[in-house]
């Protein structure tokens, strides 16, 4: 099992057109490629970069530092649907990913997949940064956000299960 997660866009209200990553896909690895992406390969061409990422998915997506410029993005293409997924941030279902990578006019918003007391994971907003930042931003200051974000999501998932155990034990003394 790998670290699941969605790239692509987000537009006006919260909408996203996104393709899968379906392993290595924690802030550490995918938000250095994408600066890689963007600013190296696409000349910090947002659009050209977005188009990539949407004609297929991606079984892993990373930059290979002290490669040169046009070469140190190694994506590995998946197989996935003919078009790239789409939906509403708010009511997404985020399924078995762990996070969404989300350019939005000038910015990379990264989600979190967070399970509530009860129902499915959904996003909640994570980190948000300039595309202009993503060459010279701290990978210390990524790993930050990523450390949080497990943290998060271990927290919510221990919090969950102890819910259920309780809904569970009331449930019983009812009986």
């Amino acid at each position: 099992m790998g670290l699941r997660a969605l790239i692509g866009t987000e537009g006006a209200g919260g909408f996203y057109r996104a393709r899968h990553v379906q392993h290595d896909a924690c802030p550490t690895m995918i938000v250095p490629a994408l600066s890689v992406l963007v600013h190296d390969l696409m000349g910090h061409d947002v659009r050209a970069a977005v188009d990539e990422l949407l004609r297929s998915d991606w079984s892993r997506l990373y930059a290979v530092p002290g490669t040169g410029t046009a070469g140190h993005l190694v994506g590995v293409l998946s197989h996935g649907g003919p078009e790239p997924e789409a939906g509403h941030l708010a009511t997404a279902n985020a399924g078995d990913r762990e996070w969404a990578y989300l350019f939005g006019g000038n910015r990379l918003q990264v989600y979190l997949g967070v399970f509530p007391e009860v129902g499915p994971k959904r996003w909640q907003p994570w980190a948000s940064w300039s595309v202009h930042e993503l060459p010279t931003l701290p990978l210390d200051e990524v790993l930050t956000v990523q450390k949080a974000g497990y943290s998060t999501q271990w927290r919510a998932s221990d919090r969950r299960k102890y819910m259920e155990a309780v809904r569970e034990h009331v449930k019983e003394g009812a009986r």
